[in-house]
């Protein structure tokens, strides 16, 4: 998780929730067409916000952070166990802890809106692809982080995952860090040295829902 995600309100809609609920948000350019979308898949252009010299800015740039990994596993088969790969999701537990990853967490995080994620459960013996939303919230927010010259030289961003919480624990043992409108901004806002407090999975009185999704020829 997570390998697919929808983004379905429009600029105004989006606009209106920070206005009510988080602060004004700053939209330098005309990105109407990025934003609605029912089907992001990895190395999509997506729509972030960060904080930036005391303002919410809603940017655009690629999924997927370009970064050179290590996989044992391709000694074996004779192949470098070093190469480059778009880290589209990055596990909490190495943002915080990995070398390479902990300055980002720090001072380079993002929020992602979005309207639901994908998963394939095994459902009567097949996987099947599933739509995963909040009930009571249309938009909800997932944590990210921002490198701006990853191995391409490009601006990109990679959502964190964490630990399932009970609803999503029979469908995937990773979840996104979720974030509703009400403390979204905590994840911006907070210095690091507190930021752990909201490095946890959604809670479980916040109540998600789960329904076939029909996506597969959108984009």
């Amino acid at each position: 998780m997570c390998g697919r995600f929808e983004n379905a309100v429009s600029k105004d809609e989006l606009d209106a929730i920070f206005s009510q609920y988080i602060g004004k948000l700053h939209i330098d350019y005309d990105i109407e067409e990025e934003l609605f979308r029912e089907n992001i898949a990895p190395t999509d252009r997506i729509r972030i916000v960060t904080l930036e010299d005391g303002m919410l800015k809603l940017k655009i740039m690629k999924w997927g952070i370009k970064s050179t990994v290590y996989d044992p596993s391709r000694k074996s088969k004779g192949k470098d166990p070093y190469f480059d790969k778009d880290v589209f999701n990055s596990k909490i537990e190495t943002v915080t802890k990995a070398k390479n990853w902990i300055d980002l967490y720090q001072s380079n995080r993002c929020i992602i809106p979005m309207t639901a994620f994908y998963e394939w459960p095994v459902i009567d013996g097949k996987k099947s692809m599933q739509r995963i939303s909040l009930k009571n919230e249309k938009l909800f927010f997932a944590g990210g982080i921002i490198k701006h010259k990853d191995n391409k030289n490009e601006t990109a961003a990679s959502i964190i995952t964490c630990e399932p919480n009970n609803f999503m624990k029979p469908v995937h043992n990773r979840m996104p860090l979720i974030f509703t409108k009400s403390n979204a901004s905590d994840f911006l806002t907070l210095p690091h040295t507190a930021i752990a407090s909201v490095f946890l999975p959604l809670k479980d009185e916040l109540k998600m829902k789960m329904e076939p999704a029909n996506i597969l020829n959108k984009k």
